[in-house]
């Protein structure tokens, strides 16, 4: 058996109200940053929150769960830095993983193990993970270019 199986998620349960009201926040400030004009600000906050919400799984022990969000504070970071290229598919997938997010934290609840490809956020940390690499090859490409 792995240490894994035998976390035991009350600690969740202390900090699941907060951790959904953080991510409500990100959702948010993401939806006014699309929405309303692109204020730099807005995306700022999402990546903060998405930070924290990322730190709080750390704590509490969900690797897994922790690992998304920061994939999706990573993703939130090159859309500020504007490395992403398709950036409407990086703001949908960044929802995305923020909504679905909650949903994971309740099926760990109820005792399923940490797994998030489990659920569709295996899509959402795929896209994320895909955008880091175009990303990393674009900045190959200009550091040649600048050679």
């Amino acid at each position: 058996m792995r240490l894994q199986d035998n976390i035991d998620f009350t600690t969740l349960t202390w900090v699941k109200p907060e951790l959904d009201e953080t991510l409500k926040q990100a959702r948010n400030a993401l939806q006014n940053y699309v929405e309303e004009g692109e204020n730099p600000h807005e995306l700022k906050t999402c990546a903060e929150l998405l930070h924290q919400v990322q730190g709080t799984l750390r704590m509490v022990e969900l690797y897994g769960a922790a690992m998304v969000a920061e994939e999706m504070e990573q993703l939130a970071k090159a859309l500020i830095d504007a490395k992403v290229s398709n950036r409407e598919t990086a703001y949908a997938s960044l929802m995305q993983g923020i909504i679905q997010l909650p949903d994971y934290l309740e099926r760990l609840q109820s005792g399923h193990r940490d797994i998030p490809s489990v659920l569709l956020l295996g899509r959402v940390v795929g896209y994320i993970m895909g955008a880091r690499a175009v990303r990393a090859e674009l900045d190959k490409r200009r550091k040649r270019m600048k050679e």
